[in-house]
């Protein structure tokens, strides 16, 4: 990582100017909660993507003592990454993997199977590895569709059924548990159950569930056909429906003021100039941008708090610099931290790209 070569070049005196300010706290208390739901249904939680921007190897670091059932990632490069950390609890890697990679040694993960050619090439090359098997119950992305899964079960060999310890799906819709399709899967899901008991064969996990899906369990009735949630964006505090108080924030976006100026009235700021200073102000310049995770869209509309108040971004989010209003903070100079409102609703944005889009080399901070 940079910043551990940077400390290397400079000494453990360099500082960051940036950084991401992991809780424990919140989220040991978030998977607790999670796991808390119902008692039939375990959680794993999703840890890929950099662990939602929050950092893989720190994520995985914090909840492996809880000794989850196991975590789920999406490469081979992010299950070794934390194979190489140290982390106990076994993984499943839920991405597809090239057959060149599967064959340079046994490695102790397990793998997601979306087709007969996948499901061989695991078994040719890691014939000791677990499977799940991933049945398309209606999402239509990857997957085996269930009208073709009763011979997808006849042609697995008998000497690799032993490796089966999961069957999945993925809802299409599970903020929307009332939806005919989302009810549906549900069924459908039962339906594959139903296919593999009737082959004598008996995965010891069941999942289809997301964090949404969990959190609507009550209307889907999960726990009758799964035993099992993967949940990521609950995990990191966030209710897609946002109606969750239980949920609790993981992450702090901080940065430092670099340089403070004073604005006239009808001063402009920023490319295009699309901000006019409306009466005398005081301007903070901060050394991030989008590049590293602040979205553009947030121009002359986000919000930072700089000493417990809270100041608008003025003028264009640029690559590395953003300008906030701080006439109305007190005590305010160069140096003094500033919280960016990152995760700010908005339009046609999700929260899972506002995680996602923050650049992996920022420091991150467990605390």
């Amino acid at each position: 990582m940079i910043i551990e070569q940077i400390k290397k070049l400079l000494g453990h005196r360099y500082e960051a100017l940036n950084r991401l300010e992991i809780s424990r706290t919140s989220l040991r208390k978030n998977y607790r909660y999670l796991t808390s739901l119902n008692h039939k249904i375990k959680v794993a939680p999703v840890l890929k993507s950099n662990g939602y921007g929050h950092g893989l190897v720190e994520v995985a670091k914090i909840l492996d003592p809880l000794n989850p059932p196991f975590f789920c990632v999406d490469s081979i490069y992010e299950a070794y990454k934390l194979l190489k950390a140290g982390v106990k609890s076994k993984i499943l890697i839920m991405g597809y993997i090239n057959p060149k990679n599967l064959a340079v040694k046994p490695l102790p993960f397990s793998y997601v199977a979306y087709d007969q050619e996948q499901l061989k090439e695991i078994m040719r090359y890691q014939p000791e590895a677990g499977v799940h098997i991933f049945v398309d119950t209606g999402m239509h992305r990857e997957g085996i569709v269930l009208s073709n899964f009763p011979d997808f079960i006849k042609s697995i060999p008998k000497e690799g059924l032993k490796n089966i310890e999961g069957i999945m799906s993925h809802f299409a819709s599970a903020d929307q548990p009332e939806r005919i399709e989302t009810k549906q899967q549900v069924k459908d899901f039962k339906k594959a159950i139903l296919i593999l008991e009737k082959n004598n064969i008996f995965p010891k996990w069941r999942h289809i569930a997301n964090s949404s899906g969990l959190l609507n369990n009550w209307v889907l009735g999960l726990d009758k056909a799964s035993n099992l949630a993967r949940c990521g964006i609950a995990l990191y505090g966030i209710d897609p429906a946002g109606e969750d108080e239980q949920l609790k924030p993981t992450i702090k976006f901080i940065t430092h003021i670099a340089q403070l100026k004073k604005l006239e009235k009808d001063d402009k700021v920023g490319y295009d100039l699309t901000y006019t200073a409306k009466w005398p102000s005081l301007m903070a310049v901060l050394p991030l941008g989008y590049n590293d995770g602040v979205d553009r869209k947030l121009s002359n509309k986000g919000r930072v708090c700089v000493n417990k108040t809270v100041c608008p971004i003025i003028g264009r989010v640029s690559m590395n610099i953003t300008t906030i209003d701080v006439t109305r903070v007190k005590n305010v100079r160069v140096g003094t931290e500033a919280e960016i409102d990152f995760l700010m609703p908005i339009p046609d944005k999700i929260p899972y790209e506002s995680l996602v889009h923050l650049n992996p080399e920022i420091k991150r901070v467990v605390v």
